[in-house]
């Protein structure tokens, strides 16, 4: 019998994808056990059975999001490696905020959505990992004599401004985007690109 410790579970995935539909229309911290269990056609003790409370239901849709995130940017990054150091550190910048568009719940759920008061060790170290590849970009680029600097200070503006940028993004509240679920207008991905492409000149 499949487990949900195991995350492969038919019922599990139905729950996790009726939570991001409906997180992406409500907003994840509006979404009810039942409600979701409604959507994915399940008994209501189903989503209780697989993740244990609400919380633990939220948790799961963050770690996929982040090995999604860490997918992508590993993916694009690779794509991105013959460009110049700058180049390669606008690239990073702009496909964090393009993800975070095109998942808006799972990036709520992912860094928007506060741990558990005692700390959860695991999914800290899933957001850490999904950066990990934003400071291995930034290492590679200082010693390649592209940028100079402090590389924990680089990585840490650059973290800044693609957190910041993705979040207004999601909300709707950068000109040229309709909303937390719409794709961005060429308008908006030209604001995003600006503005990630003004910061990152401005990097010693």
């Amino acid at each position: 019998m499949t487990t949900a410790a195991t995350g492969t579970s038919p019922g599990r995935a139905a729950l996790l994808k009726a939570l991001e539909e409906l997180a992406r229309e409500q907003g994840v911290n509006n979404v009810g056990l039942r409600e979701v269990a409604r959507r994915a056609g399940l008994s209501h003790a189903a989503p209780t059975h697989y993740f244990g409370s609400r919380e633990g239901m939220i948790r799961a849709l963050a770690l996929e999001g982040l090995a999604m995130l860490e997918d992508e940017l590993c993916t694009a990054q690779e794509r991105a490696a013959h460009l110049p150091g700058r180049e390669r550190l606008v690239d990073d910048s702009l496909q964090f905020v393009a993800f975070a568009v095109r998942h808006p719940a799972h990036y709520d759920a992912m860094f928007r959505t506060p741990s558990a008061a005692s700390g959860d060790e695991t999914l800290d170290r899933a957001r850490l990992a999904a950066l990990d590849g934003l400071r291995a970009l930034v290492v590679d680029v200082r010693e390649r004599g592209d940028i100079a600097g402090d590389v924990e200070t680089t990585f840490l503006q650059l973290c800044a401004l693609s957190h910041g940028l993705a979040s207004l993004a999601v909300d709707g509240l950068l000109h040229g985007l309709d909303g937390p679920a719409a794709s961005a207008t060429d308008a908006g991905r030209d604001l995003v690109e600006r503005t990630v492409r003004a910061q990152v000149a401005q990097l010693p």
